[in-house]
């Protein structure tokens, strides 16, 4: 069995040993000729792709690549790529042959990129698609399927002239994006951080099946995907396993079928997760729901004392819902990118998986991940202490940043272009605190304050914080119009039941912040998209933005379900309650009558009358009250669902 600790030994000091440039980190990866780089799924297969055959691969794309750009060497030349063997092939071989990669965010506005573009002075973009106006553009299919042309040309067919920086672009959540430049000795003590990170939590190299593979779902032209899910991982000679696309059932579905170990992603997928783990709790009879509920607490006390047995124990305990979520493999997760839901840590962690919570920036790299071993820890929203390669300090509640591993050079949108000095403090604009033990808490941004008329300062991350949405995706907390206001965006394929059941659960979550003192002084819906169809979260400035131009109407719910007629949710809740009764009986749909007696003429038993209650209640959540009526069909239960929902509509204020 390989000796971990011992390998990552000999790489570190390899890296302490070179020039500090994107050539030697290079070398370094790609000598590591058996181990397995890549995997990906091409048509139920699982294709492995060793160091030695990316390697050969990158040289030959240089060739194919040096044939191609006639720019001038030492230029900025766009990859306009998603996530695949193709993206690193391009990224290594423009810096092989002498020019700087823009690592441009596909999920930003096009204007936004081609504003990058423009303020660089690139000319040629490697792209998947024809979008880029008068550029020269060389397509490359976003997959991971080796390039025929490029596999056509010589491994050494082209001039090594290295290039020693690339560019990275920030998220423009507020509206004000920056260019961020780092050259080869930034990156590399970058990835010297993770030999300390290591010492802190062992966690982070465990195996299953022998195999550390890491899911290859943040995006490589974003800092945090990058150096926490390339650069740490390429250097030690781990696996990456590549997605076919990014939808819900994909990751899992990939999840499972490569033995995926190690995931890291924004707070959006966390939460997402966390809510669906959610939903199928409180789809149980209430006795269940407690008792899960119990079990979540005592878990999390288990890995308090012990924390790899009180994880241990707690996949045992949940393992219908791991083998429902994540699976069995994870052995390591950590979020970043934004600031993640209490409840979501409480979830996660609950069931048994490890999740860990980072911090960092484009202009600074990957700073610091909360990494104690105790559950209390990884629920305490901390961020951990910085790396080795940098410092913390706070002025006025700001969190300021200095050391080797920051960018070099900072350009703005108006093409301005500032040297980073070291030595000097970086201000984040991140609202944090620390404690007595010298771990640092990320609280919210500054630009996002909201100050009320009495003078109080409220931040929207924290109160987001106590808000985990079930029944929406989607949704905001701002100040507009000098208030707070709440923003919940819904389906417009939503019936009038489903945006009720929105509309209450939202309301409880309101009432629970008012409790607290939060003052949210409205609660708007919308049916347009809030947020960039590809962004990670959701960005006030262009939230706030997108609402003055009326690209987002805000409506109160009244006004959201007004377009709604009654004959459309008659339809819907008979077919709703259909599929009740069937899956109670366990009939087919179409063999359950509308006017169809549920004992009579269906055979239910009393137990499964009481089973339809308890499904039907948590699927129109409403109370059934038979004082003054029984019902026993479709038609009946229908009619009571609707009756009930009109009462709801009659006494709701416009």
């Amino acid at each position: 069995m390989e000796n971990i600790v011992r390998y990552i030994n000999t790489k570190n000091q390899e890296l302490l040993n070179s020039d500090y440039s994107f050539k030697s980190l290079f070398e370094i990866i790609y000598n590591q000729d058996d181990r397995i780089f890549g995997e990906y799924l091409d048509n139920f297969r699982i294709v492995k792709v060793s160091y030695k055959e990316m390697k050969e691969y990158i040289l030959k794309v240089a060739s194919f690549l040096s044939s191609k750009i006639d720019d001038e060497v030492g230029s900025f030349v766009g990859l306009y790529l998603e996530n695949s063997l193709n993206w690193i092939a391009c990224f290594w071989a423009l810096l092989m042959i002498g020019y700087k990669p823009v690592l441009l965010n596909t999920r930003l506005p096009l204007n936004v990129n081609n504003n990058v573009i423009n303020v660089l002075g690139v000319y040629t973009i490697i792209t998947s698609q024809h979008s880029f106006e008068e550029k020269k553009e060389i397509i490359i299919p976003n997959t991971n399927c080796f390039l025929e042309d490029a596999l056509s040309f010589d491994l050494y067919g082209a001039d090594r002239r290295w290039g020693n920086e690339i560019a990275l672009t920030t998220t423009a959540t507020s509206l004000n994006y920056k260019i961020c430049v780092y050259n080869g000795r930034d990156i590399t003590n970058q990835v010297l951080n993770a030999k300390d990170i290591i010492k802190r939590n062992a966690m982070i190299k465990e195996q299953y099946q022998g195999s550390l593979k890491v899911l290859a779902f943040l995006p490589f032209y974003h800092i945090f995907g990058l150096i926490a899910a390339y650069f740490w991982f390429s250097v030690f000679g781990r696996t990456f396993v590549f997605l076919r696309n990014y939808s819900s059932e994909t990751i899992l579905k990939t999840i499972e079928r490569h033995n995926v170990t190690h995931v890291f992603a924004v707070p959006l997928l966390w939460n997402s997760i966390a809510r669906e783990i959610k939903k199928k709790i409180y789809s149980l009879p209430e006795k269940e729901v407690e008792k899960i509920n119990k079990w979540l607490s005592r878990s999390i006390k288990i890995q308090n004392v012990f924390p790899k047995l009180g994880m241990r124990f707690a996949r045992k305990i949940f393992k219908e819902i791991i083998n429902q979520t994540l699976g069995n493999s994870i052995k390591f997760l950590i979020s970043g990118g934004g600031y993640i839901s209490e409840e979501t840590l409480q979830m996660i962690n609950g069931i048994g998986y490890p999740l860990f919570n980072g911090y960092g920036a484009t202009e600074i790299g990957i700073t610091s991940v909360e990494l104690r071993k105790k559950a209390k820890y990884r629920l305490s929203g901390s961020v951990g202490r910085p790396f080795n390669s940098v410092k913390y300090d706070i002025k006025d509640d700001i969190l300021l940043v200095k050391g080797s591993s920051t960018c070099s050079n900072i350009i703005d949108s108006l093409g301005n272009r500032k040297d980073i000095n070291k030595e000097e403090w970086f201000e984040t604009n991140d609202i944090v605190s620390r404690d007595a033990h010298g771990y640092y808490y990320i609280n919210g941004r500054m630009d996002d304050v909201y100050t009320s008329p009495n003078g109080e300062k409220y931040n929207p991350d924290l109160i987001e914080k106590e808000c985990l949405l079930t029944t929406v995706t989607n949704y905001s907390i701002l100040e507009y119009n000098k208030e707070l206001i709440l923003v919940i965006q819904v389906d417009n394929n939503d019936n009038k039941i489903v945006r009720f059941k929105i509309k209450n659960e939202v309301d409880s979550i309101v009432n629970n912040l008012h409790a607290k003192g939060y003052p949210i002084s409205s609660i708007y819906y919308t049916i347009d998209p809030i947020a960039n169809v590809n962004a990670i979260k959701v960005s006030r400035a262009l939230l706030k933005r997108n609402i003055d131009s009326g690209f987002v109407r805000l409506m109160p719910f009244n006004n959201i379900c007004s377009s709604l007629d009654n004959e459309e949710i008659i339809d819907d809740v008979d077919k709703r309650v259909i599929a009740i009764f069937a899956e109670v009986l366990g009939k087919e749909m179409k063999d359950i009558g509308i006017n169809s007696h549920f004992i009579f003429d269906l055979g239910g038993t009393s137990l499964d009358y009481f089973t339809l209650l308890m499904k039907l209640k948590n699927e129109f959540n409403i109370d059934f009250n038979f004082e003054n009526q029984s019902c026993s069909s479709v038609k009946e239960f229908s009619n009571y669902i609707i009756d009930n929902t009109k009462e709801v509509i009659k006494n709701e204020k416009i």
